[in-house]
């Protein structure tokens, strides 16, 4: 509280500091489940992540996107290519001349991989859609995680307890991630809920574990419930409430 380095935080290269972990690129959400802490974050134009942190673990950023699978994404030196060449950046289309590095490269003995991606594609994935013509980034494999919370073991949906509710920008709707009985690893794959032509911005749970209140942007690009770019949000500045009528 007072500002100081907290006595069991890590060492980092035989250095006390502040810093817990690192190599993360976008944070947009925390979670605490007891005492493990988890996170998602945005990837740059695929692998979204859904991580748990540890301290002094590296995550990657900005040498591995996901998980160190040489997979689509390469570590692009940009800052090194001549003028001419930064002027036409594309960070899905990289000329000879700009440095790159594959993910199988980095050689960091704390790297920690993401529980999940969403969503990992191979190289040579074509980024362009004709779906999304000029607002691109929205069909690109990736969710815009916006926050993530905490669904609990003793909830009234017997289905989700002990599990993590993930809200999205892009695709307007709840990601749905099953934990194991200790609450340290994702469990199975996720499930989708709740989409509408909205951006959910945030969640909280309501204290009887019946009602989802979400949180939505008021202005914003998303993906539609017709796969197409919408950029007329369906609830603007709302909160949207989804509640459980089973028993």
């Amino acid at each position: 509280m007072d500002g100081s380095i907290p006595a069991d935080n890590p060492g980092l290269n035989g250095v006390k500091s502040h810093v817990y972990a690192y190599g993360f690129r976008n944070s947009q959400g925390l979670a605490f489940v007891g005492d493990k802490l988890f996170a998602v974050e945005h990837g740059p134009s695929s692998d979204d992540e859904l991580n748990r942190i540890e301290k002094g673990d590296n995550y990657g950023w900005p040498n591995v996107a996901g998980y160190k699978d040489n997979e689509a994404y390469v570590y692009a030196e940009w800052f090194k290519a001549p003028k001419e060449l930064q002027a036409k950046f594309d960070s899905n289309v990289i000329p000879e001349g700009v440095p790159v590095h594959q993910e199988s490269e980095f050689n960091a003995p704390n790297f920690k991989a993401p529980q999940k991606t969403f969503f990992t594609v191979p190289t040579g994935y074509n980024y362009s859609d004709e779906n999304c013509g000029k607002l691109a980034f929205l069909c690109w494999p990736t969710i815009a995680p916006s926050s993530i919370i905490y669904y609990p073991k003793d909830g009234a949906i017997k289905e989700w307890q002990n599990s993590l509710l993930i809200t999205t920008l892009k695709t307007g709707a709840i990601y749905h991630v099953k934990l194991d009985g200790k609450s340290e690893q994702m469990q199975d794959d996720f499930s989708k809920h709740f989409k509408t032509d909205n951006r959910y911005r945030n969640a909280v749970i309501s204290l009887d574990t019946r009602k989802i209140y979400v949180a939505t942007d008021a202005v914003g690009y998303g993906l539609g419930k017709n796969g197409k770019p919408n950029t007329e949000m369906q609830n603007k500045g709302a909160i949207i409430v989804f509640e459980y009528t089973g028993k």
